[in-house]
């Protein structure tokens, strides 16, 4: 860092061990610019005078959890320092009494999840997002993160119950903020815990969170089902949903994805779509369960089934929640689109994506979270084929995105190269709510310190 004296001020901080500004940093790059210093606060109280320091010398800060969604936004407009938020991952209270949990922000959800189970008889917090062993809890709620299960339990707006937060715009008053409690309905005016939920961080430094949890489950199975092409595939889907079974997650996705698992049979060329079905509950009624959907599937036209439980059930959605990674790790110059439209037109959304994908004439790895209208398509790239390739991507991105605003919904970009973000916005239009966004960043952070240009709009 050029300026000895907030370089100082820094250490004196955050001790030598917390503060990074080496070529060791250079693991922390995003969108291709790397930060003049990493720092690694262990307190609240450190990371309140590391952003009062930061705002009154107009230096940039971008928070860092577990790194597992660093892809996701515009490409920095500024990047001085990284708020490394990994020591920050202690447990303050797990209530089973009254099923809920409060933990710091840069707890990892394996280890939340983990401690959660030796709690009473035993609970977990129904959060399934990609990576989910490896995302922080502030992470996830900055980025809004979801899975599979969010057709049960709902997203994290469902889930949390209240946070405290640093913002730029109180913390030379020694406050911080504070939204939310304990219970369900814990405030008589607005819900301001709600606005820092999908932020990335664009609002505030979000220190702890408290949550909602639920007693584990005595059993769970999963029902993977492979079908001809898309259309038996959605007919499968939604004879589910209209049935009186109960589902925690419904997935589908195509054979492209199917090949990266190792936890289920190969997928044959006959079988170009899957669906995934999860039951979670007393084991008898499990067992009902699925009965039930092998009659539904095969009244659908399904060419397999496969019954899964325990341990390979398990390694299946952890797989099935890392395809988005492992296609970008295959192949660096790759693209992740996300569409979220309403669920009842999940199934035309799969098919503009195959109709994209015959256009590029590149493979689109298609994956579906039934029941909440979300669609990711993970498009894998190397270096050259996406230069040969640019024109037609963008061209497909941008015609995604308008039938996606047809139908109602929208469709953002998870992760591609630099030269991607560059040429096609990242978010697509705010439209009338932007003046509202860009008045609640102002109020929260006047200076524009945190994340700035990474957001909507490029706030």
């Amino acid at each position: 860092m050029d300026n000895k004296e907030i370089r100082k001020r820094f250490v004196d901080m955050v001790g030598e061990e917390g503060f990074r500004d080496d070529e060791t940093i250079t693991v922390f790059t995003i969108d291709g610019l790397s930060p003049k210093a990493v720092l690694f606060p262990d307190t609240p109280e450190m990371v309140e005078e590391i952003v009062m320091v930061a705002a009154t010398h107009g230096l940039s800060i971008i928070p860092w959890g577990g790194g597992t969604q660093v892809d996701l936004g515009a490409p920095p407009r500024k990047m001085d320092l990284i708020l490394h938020m990994g020591h920050l991952k202690g447990i303050v209270e797990q209530d089973h009494e009254n099923m809920s949990v409060t933990a710091q922000a840069g707890i990892r959800l394996g280890a939340l999840q983990e401690s959660l189970r030796g709690v009473g008889p035993g609970f977990f917090l129904p959060l399934d997002p990609p990576r989910a062993q490896e995302v922080t809890l502030g992470g996830a709620v900055a980025t809004n993160a979801s899975g599979p299960s969010r057709l049960r339990y709902g997203s994290l707006r469902d889930l949390v119950l209240g946070l405290e937060a640093v913002i730029p715009a109180e913390v030379a008053r020694d406050r911080r903020a504070r939204a939310g409690g304990k219970t369900v309905k814990n405030v008589s005016g607005y819900d301001m815990s709600k606005l820092y939920i999908g932020s990335l961080g664009s609002l505030g430094i979000i220190l702890e969170i408290t949550c909602r949890i639920l007693p584990l489950p005595e059993d769970r199975a999963t029902v993977v089902a492979g079908f001809a092409g898309n259309d038996p595939a959605w007919a499968c889907t939604q004879a589910v949903m209209e049935s009186r079974l109960v589902p925690s997650a419904i997935e589908v996705f195509n054979g492209e994805i199917a090949s990266l698992l190792h936890a289920i049979v190969p997928t044959s060329e006959e079988q170009g779509v899957l669906v995934a079905v999860q039951f979670e509950g007393i084991g008898e009624a499990i067992t009902r369960e699925i009965k039930e959907i092998e009659e539904l599937t095969n009244s659908a036209g399904a060419l397999s089934i496969e019954i899964m439980r325990g341990s390979g059930e398990r390694e299946f959605w952890k797989e099935l929640g890392e395809v988005g990674q492992a296609v970008k790790k295959g192949a660096t110059w790759s693209v992740g689109l996300k569409a979220s439209v309403p669920p009842s037109l999940s199934s035309c959304m799969c098919e503009h994506i195959a109709e994209g994908a015959q256009r590029a004439g590149v493979s689109f790895h298609r994956l579906s979270h039934a029941g909440s209208g979300i669609t990711s398509a993970y498009i894998p790239l190397a270096k050259g084929l996406y230069r040969e390739k640019e024109e037609a991507l963008i061209q497909i991105a941008q015609l995604l995105r308008e039938r996606a605003v047809e139908m109602g919904g929208s469709l953002t970009v998870e992760y591609a190269p630099p030269p991607f973000k560059e040429r096609c916005d990242v978010w697509g239009e705010a439209g009338a709510a932007f003046s509202i966004m860009e008045r609640l960043k102002g109020e929260f952070d006047p200076g524009s310190t945190l994340n700035p240009g990474r957001f909507v709009g490029g706030l």
